[in-house]
């Protein structure tokens, strides 16, 4: 029986750990929390997950939240200027996306891993013991690593690094808001200061969840809208949040935030995230590889909403090429091979999506003024964040 060691507890090492647990697999996962510890902690994250995501989840029993979770139809894009809009379209998935509080997943997901028998370590593994454990496995996945541990996988040399974050992050789940009435997520761009990210979401412990409305303060370093402080309590971050509102968006928009309340005490987090790319094999102090998934290989700003989709469909590839590799070995070379179609397909044109839309090139723009007159481009635009791949396709139309 191979032996397979999962570090992180994640979007990608918890449905990588439930696939390969319902297989001639023994699974070891490890993580530093349990998931009474999740629920009472704070937010993780923003987190979309479009159809193809959803998709895989349901396929695999894991689409508790399908018939729940509140429908995000599409996006209603506004760029706005002095609280003035002066460009804005609303374009329709072609499949409705979902959001559900990672803190309800992971709980969910972690409990019915243990209750199936599943193999789980809670504790804070250092680098010299996951190079003396990774002997005791056939394969070692990390799918969330420390700094320490994540030097252990080479910068890809293929992608320009990015000397720090591109945003400064603040992140809400709230009670009280007023639902779009096209049931679309929110997308403002302001420029000069960032961008107001708002859609529908699903928040609670695991049979107790409701409806909650997710806002993401995305805000260029020391500009107008970087006004959250690590410090902050959450009630400060809340009235901080409704003053900026206030002040930089339309009223009509601001106004849907008259009545906000944040839905629990840990229904905020700020932050950064600098958007690194690095190889998918890593080497312990050892020489041992390991292999690595979600975002310790492709990490990105929450802003085009990219990354628990990329963790996702990073289990699933991984999982399908671990058990169609019975026998081993899961050697360095297997590891490239198994990591490139998950880069190819999934987490690089996402990478690319999101970094055009938080810098948009002259493609993009002329993609976001033409959608103001053609409906159809507008539904097409908005289902490239679903299919980042096919931001291509769109730039090349525009030539």
């Amino acid at each position: 029986m191979r032996r397979v060691q999962i570090l992180g507890a994640g979007e990608c090492g918890l449905p990588l750990a439930h696939q390969l647990g319902q297989s001639d697999t023994s699974v070891t996962l490890v993580t530093d929390r349990s998931a009474e510890a999740v629920l009472s902690g704070s937010v993780t994250s923003t987190q979309v997950k479009f159809p193809a995501t959803l998709d895989l989840e349901s396929q695999a029993g894991l689409g508790f939240w399908d018939a729940t979770a509140p429908q995000i139809q599409g996006i209603r894009f506004t760029m706005a200027i002095d609280c003035n809009p002066v460009a804005g379209w609303a374009g329709r998935f072609s499949r409705p996306a979902r959001s559900v509080d990672q803190r309800t997943v992971f709980a969910r997901l972690l409990t019915d891993y243990v209750a199936a028998g599943g193999d789980l370590e809670i504790t804070d593994l250092s680098l010299p013991e996951i190079d003396r454990r990774a002997g005791d496995f056939d394969l070692t996945v990390v799918t969330r690593a420390s700094r320490e541990l994540a030097d252990c996988f080479p910068a890809d040399p293929t992608w320009p690094p990015t000397p720090g974050p591109l945003r400064s992050l603040a992140v809400l789940y709230l009670d009280g808001v007023s639902t779009d009435p096209d049931g679309l997520g929110t997308y403002v761009s302001l420029p000069g200061y960032g961008e107001v990210i708002s859609y529908p979401g699903l928040t609670g412990p695991p049979g107790q969840e409701r409806p909650c409305e997710i806002l993401l303060f995305e805000a260029l370093p020391q500009g107008g809208l970087d006004m959250f402080g690590p410090l902050d309590s959450a009630g400060e971050r809340l009235r901080q949040a409704e003053l900026l509102l206030n002040r930089y968006l339309p009223p009509a928009l601001a106004d849907r935030y008259r009545y906000a309340e944040l839905t629990d005490g840990g229904a905020t987090l700020v932050g950064a995230v600098t958007p690194t790319m690095r190889q998918p094999v890593g080497t312990l102090p050892s020489g041992a590889p390991v292999l690595g998934g979600g975002d310790v290989v492709c990490r990105m700003d929450p802003g085009g909403a990219q990354g628990a989709n990329n963790a996702v469909h990073c289990a699933f590839r991984y999982s399908a090429a671990i058990l169609g590799n019975p026998d081993g070995p899961y050697d360095r070379a297997w590891m490239n091979a198994t990591a490139q179609p998950w880069l190819t397909d999934i987490a690089h044109p996402a990478a690319r999506w999101t970094m055009a839309m938080l810098a948009p090139p002259p493609e993009m723009q002329a993609l976001i003024q033409a959608a103001q007159q053609d409906p159809a481009l507008a539904d097409a635009l908005a289902d490239t964040f679903a299919r980042p791949a096919n931001m291509s396709r769109f730039a090349a139309a525009t030539h």
